[in-house]
């Protein structure tokens, strides 16, 4: 199979590689010069803080407001809408606007603190508040993602169950938290656990919002690279890599065991009766206190987005005033004009990239997740499950090893290579299931007029798939679009507007080092 091919290549065969040049005298020195580095306490906690934080306030609140949004009858697409916005940010983007918000003087979380008559906080300054200031920004990013995974759980629930509740004349608090959530528990620990894991692995936003390099809001992802590539610590740096694999394969063993579908019994066995307690709580007072809730999650996924186009589309000096100011006093797209002219060759190097993996993803990714559909390999599904849970800095020497040899440092071909490696497991998955709810009846038709199965694949199958294969291509696109670490690690200079092209910085390396005085008041 062409992705187990690939992903053998450039994720499993990487990380073996690091694994072992993390104890390249087979005495484990690293380990033990790392486990006697005197911040590796310190980074340890931040990592669990960033991870554990992030994970368990996203899933309360996107909890929230999914129940908010199951629970109207009207304007739950535009509510789905609005959470859904701080996903479609890079993390770099979303980084850089919370350092602007953070601003100790001018920015609008202290002035919205001293409004409450409570004393500011040097946000990104002071170590004792550092950490949670980054997986406050990690906990925005993240709560999107729960809403709609753990609506999706709601949304999934029987209509003749919602109906058998008003019969027996539930209370919706009663509802949800007898019914519902009951049954709805599966996609609730989904979104915990995929939370968790992609906050073990986060790089990026730690990467830019901690511009000094100060370990008291490191975590162990920033120190893998920081060791490896600033430090030149390579095995030392690559110990902590295989670290980081260990912690996050618990959560990712704990999401493959939760995907394999040993809870469909039970939850059968709870859709034919009321379990667990309820809470009873008046209708209009319960949708009061969950829309009160509702309303200051999407104040707080909102504002950052309003805050960047507000000092997008005005002058500089704006941005440095006292109180600060809130509303747009006049607009201005010279900063827009200024900021494009400087990111075109960025913009070139991103978008060529990003369509051309998005392209290789749906290639080999197509073929693996029916060939796991219709011969029920889960063992695919699950392998590329472990594989997307991966942290790219587990595995990023090895690949940046295989791309020197090769010579390929600094063009597009190393991006195009590698950037599948984050977007084909999760093709694979999300594809799988979507073959698997295919009927069968069109393919072994096309087989008894005698089309090959390779025939009837691309013939019958991917016509009747293209809604998922659209979603997918748009993921992949997007997760394309986002990444930071393989651009900052293979690339050197911005594109020459060459052919072949050479330098490959990407829109993410552009955002790290944009100078916003560059663009003058």
């Amino acid at each position: 199979i062409p992705a187990v091919v690939y992903l053998a290549l450039f994720a499993f065969l990487p990380f073996v590689f690091s694994i072992f040049l993390s104890t390249p005298n087979a005495d484990f020195s690293s380990y033990l010069l790392l486990f006697e580095f005197p911040e590796l306490h310190t980074v340890l906690l931040n990592t669990l803080i960033f991870s554990l934080g992030t994970a368990g306030f996203s899933t309360l609140l996107g909890l929230a407001l999914a129940i908010f949004a199951d629970m109207i009858s009207h304007g739950k697409r535009l509510v789905t809408l609005l959470a859904y916005l701080p996903y479609t940010i890079p993390f770099t983007a979303g980084a850089l606007v919370w350092t602007l918000i953070y601003d100790p003087i001018f920015g609008p979380a202290n002035f919205f603190l001293r409004t409450l008559h409570l004393p500011g906080v040097n946000w990104l300054g002071s170590p004792s508040v550092q950490v949670y200031s980054e997986t406050i920004v990690s906990i925005w990013t993240g709560i999107p993602f729960a809403f709609l995974i753990i609506l999706a759980g709601l949304n999934s629930i029987p209509k003749e169950l919602k109906e058998a509740a008003k019969v027996d004349q539930l209370t919706k608090s009663e509802y949800y938290t007898s019914i519902a959530l009951k049954l709805a528990k599966g996609a609730i620990l989904v979104s915990f656990l995929m939370s968790l894991i992609i906050s073990f692995g986060n790089f990026d936003l730690p990467y830019i919002l901690n511009g000094g390099y100060s370990y008291s809001m490191a975590t162990l992802p920033f120190l893998v690279w920081f060791q490896i590539f600033y430090q030149n610590q390579v095995s030392q740096g690559l110990a902590g890599g295989v670290i980081l694999a260990a912690m996050v394969s618990v959560p990712a063993f704990l999401l493959i065991r939760v995907l394999s579908g040993g809870g469909s019994r039970k939850e059968g066995g709870a859709r034919r009766r009321r379990a667990g307690t309820a809470i009873r709580i008046p209708d209009r007072m319960f949708m009061l206190l969950v829309g009160l809730v509702a309303a200051v999650v999407i104040f707080f996924l909102l504002f950052p987005i309003y805050w960047m186009f507000l000092v997008a589309t005005r002058s500089q000096f704006m941005n440095f005033v006292y109180p600060p100011v809130l509303y747009p006093s006049s607009l201005t797209f010279t900063t827009f004009v200024q900021t494009f002219n400087q990111a075109k060759p960025y913009l070139v190097t991103t978008s060529v990239v990003s369509a051309v993996a998005m392209g290789i993803t749906i290639l080999i990714s197509a073929p693996a997740a029916y060939f796991a559909a219709r011969h029920r390999a889960r063992w695919l599904v699950y392998l590329c499950v472990y594989l997307f849970s991966l942290p790219s800095t587990s595995f990023v020497f090895g690949v940046y090893f295989m791309i020197a040899k090769l010579g390929l440092l600094n063009t597009w071909l190393a991006l195009i290579l590698t950037y599948p490696v984050f977007t084909v497991p999760f093709a694979v998955w999300t594809l799988s299931n979507f073959y698997s709810q295919l009927p069968r009846q069109y393919e072994e038709a096309a087989l008894i007029d005698g089309h090959s199965v390779f025939n009837a694949f691309f013939r019958i199958v991917m016509p009747i798939a293209r809604p998922g294969l659209i979603a997918t291509s748009l993921l992949s696109f997007v997760f394309s679009w986002h990444l930071l670490l393989f651009p900052l690690v293979l690339s050197q200079t911005p594109y020459q507007f060459n052919f072949p092209p050479t330098g490959s910085f990407a829109i993410t390396n552009f955002a790290t080092l944009f100078d916003p005085t560059s663009l003058g008041s």
